[in-house]
């Protein structure tokens, strides 16, 4: 008979060895999906020798990564080394639409990668790693670099594309005549909420940023016309003529100093009756689940924002209460979706 003690041991040694090897696995998924292995193996199962041509890489080698992601059941191996695809690999496809290959490839590339090397430095020194390891911020690593800013604008849009239905389901944005998305990429979220109450739409980011959101708009079934697009810095001016500003995963990036600036210049741009909706993945407190229905975890999502950024991370709703409070908004409602997106309505104080 074994005992209860013993089970437990097993199991902790268990968990141990995979917490230990877990970068291993997200650096096989970072290369397969850099190399198109998953493109390549979606249009049909292939040789290791195939797929080792048709991505210049050395047949042997390539087989460790493919192999190890076929243990993890990314990949299917089948007898001869051939790979077959999954269901796990046909979301990691790049050569469509956005992906959960673009999120993967902006948060394990090599600028990334670089941060959590010299993680143990930063934290003695207190500064933010990301910046520590490549000079600039992850920001402007972006912008500078044509191949990241592409990566992270269209890793954005599937967050925004696989959360966009459950909040539109749990919010009623058709209250509002025009609902402005502040910090909003390429206009997807501000698109389907278009789409969805038929209400007026204003996209607001950054020139490079923005600069591809007319397109990507219209391939989402709308009229690009109907979403004024605005370009800007959110530390200097945010336009009026919103009755609702929404910001997903925007405001996270930022310290409270640098939030509290963004947040006064929002109730600038706000009319009296308006209402700020402030979109996010919540860290949880601790009596609450910890890993959201859609597999997210905030709590160890947070770590890799507050790794790459100079802001705080995602917070729990109580910190952005009293971030938003003191910011002079008052709380009206929290809104809770099917997925790791939430939300909490403000309105002016």
């Amino acid at each position: 008979m074994v005992s209860t003690s013993t089970t437990s041991n097993t199991a902790a040694k268990q968990k141990v060895f995979d917490l230990m090897l877990t970068f291993v696995k997200s650096k096989c998924l970072y290369v397969a999906t850099r190399l198109g292995i998953f493109d390549l193996v979606n249009k049909g199962e292939q040789t290791v020798e195939s797929l080792a041509q048709k991505t210049n890489t050395d047949t042997e080698r390539l087989y460790f990564i493919l192999r190890a992601l076929a243990h993890v059941d990314v990949l299917e191996e089948k007898p001869g080394r051939v790979f077959a695809p999954t269901e796990t690999s046909a979301l990691l496809v790049t050569d469509g639409e956005p992906s959960a290959g673009h999120l993967v490839m902006h948060l394990i590339e090599p600028a990334q990668w670089d941060a959590w090397k010299i993680l143990p430095e930063a934290l003695e020194k207190g500064v933010v790693p990301f910046e520590l390891a490549n000079n600039k911020g992850v920001y402007q690593h972006c912008y500078d670099n044509e191949w990241s800013k592409d990566t992270f604008i269209k890793a954005m849009s599937f967050l925004t594309n696989s959360q966009v239905d459950g909040l539109l389901n749990a919010y009623d944005f058709g209250q509002y005549e025009t609902v402005m998305d502040v910090g909003g990429g390429q206009g997807g979220l501000i698109a389907n909420i278009v789409k969805r109450y038929g209400c007026k739409g204003i996209l607001f980011d950054m020139p490079e940023v923005a600069e591809t959101a007319r397109e990507y708009i219209g391939s989402l079934g709308v009229d690009p016309d109907a979403i004024e697009i605005k370009t800007g810095d959110v530390f200097k001016e945010i336009p009026q003529g919103a009755e609702a500003i929404v910001m997903k995963h925007f405001i996270s990036a930022w310290s409270d100093q640098d939030a509290r600036k963004i947040l006064a210049n929002c109730k600038q741009a706000l009319p009296q009756d308006g209402r700020l909706i402030l979109l996010q993945s919540f860290v949880p407190d601790l009596d609450e689940p910890k890993t959201e229905a859609d597999g997210i975890m905030p709590g160890i999502f947070a770590v890799q924002i507050n790794v790459a950024t100079s802001g705080g991370g995602w917070r729990t709703k109580k910190q952005f209460q009293e971030l938003f409070e003191t910011s002079g908004f008052k709380l009206e409602k929290i809104i809770k979706t099917d997925n790791s997106l939430s939300g909490m309505e403000f309105s002016l104080q």
